[in-house]
């Protein structure tokens, strides 16, 4: 059978302790290599599913990794045995970045990298579909879809009543009578019913956007502009990290992890930045428009107020 990782020995033996230095390749690639595909084997890589992916990896993680790559049954677990510096019968995330930097290894694993890249920008697109769909169909707030909610959806996708009901029994897994947010994440992201879909989530989103797409530049020039008064990194028609954590510290978000979980939610093309387009759709989000008219609101009075603050300086009259 094909192998997709050499031979050659392991360059860090076991029990020798590792610095950066010794890495065959840029540490800060390595890193991002590693832990994608770490959580990817561990189940985080897959947000539909919603499943956390801790700190330690199995071998059943580590042998699909190996099956990808093309190795034998025999090549993966001698392949384990190398990486498991610790014999704890498991990898850690220190032991699996170790595993990726080898020279053998990497090219490999960063190959696979960039499918699992794409894959989960995908997701990440179905999934941020899937809510505000659901949020815009629950019409009475209970955080369920009821049939006729449902079928809403299905006529905006041009089902007729028969086929709007195969859809509900088959996605109302429980038999429950009612949606949940994680059933109706699984309907929206099947391959089948993706297209349809995607097609109804871009007409809700140009609505929104028409009507938050005024609120959405007001704060996007806000934050570009406390950028250059504050030296942080600054791209123009983008927002930084930095940038939207001021962002989330104003709308109430209650610590940096929450700000990153909204921002690589938000971060659709996985660039590192918030473009401006992106921007607008968090924007439009259900759930971040009212906050969002509230912050634009403190801007615009904040704006006044300077103004007739100028204004009296000057002798003259604040206009509105």
């Amino acid at each position: 059978m094909k192998r997709g990782f050499c031979d050659d020995d392991d360059q860090f033996p076991a029990g020798k302790r590792i610095s950066t230095l010794d890495l065959p390749h840029n540490p800060k690639n390595v890193q991002t290599v590693a832990t994608a595909l770490f959580d990817e084997l561990h189940g985080k890589g897959r947000p539909i599913e919603l499943k956390g992916a801790g700190d330690q990896l199995s071998w059943q993680g580590f042998s699909k990794l190996c099956e990808t790559a093309g190795c034998d049954v025999v090549r993966a677990r001698m392949l384990w045995n190398e990486a498991d510096r610790d014999r704890s019968g498991y990898l850690d995330r220190h032991e699996f970045f170790l595993f990726c930097a080898r020279q053998d290894i990497y090219p490999t694993v960063a190959r696979m990298y960039v499918v699992v890249r794409k894959k989960n920008i995908a997701q990440k697109q179905r999934l941020m579909a899937a809510d505000e769909l659901f949020d815009f169909l629950d019409k009475n707030k209970d955080n369920m879809l009821s049939w006729e909610e449902f079928k809403v959806l299905c006529r905006g996708a041009g089902c007729n009543a028969k086929q709007a009901m195969v859809f509900w029994n088959a996605t109302d897994s429980d038999e429950s009578g009612e949606l949940d947010r994680y059933e109706f994440r699984k309907f929206v992201s099947s391959d089948s019913i993706w297209p349809e879909m995607r097609r109804l989530y871009k007409q809700l989103q140009d609505i929104k956007i028409h009507e938050t797409k005024e609120i959405a530049k007001l704060v996007f020039e806000e934050l570009k502009a406390a950028a250059q008064t504050t030296n942080m990194d600054f791209k123009e028609d983008e927002l930084s990290f930095k940038q939207f954590k001021m962002l989330c510290k104003k709308a109430g978000a209650t610590s940096e992890e929450e700000a990153k979980r909204i921002f690589i939610q938000t971060d659709q093309d996985d660039s590192g930045f918030i473009s401006i387009k992106e921007f607008y759709y968090f924007c439009a989000r259900s759930d971040v428009r009212p906050v969002m008219k509230k912050i634009a609101t403190m801007i615009a009075e904040r704006r006044k107020a300077a103004r007739g603050d100028e204004a009296k300086k000057e002798g003259g009259k604040v206009e509105d």
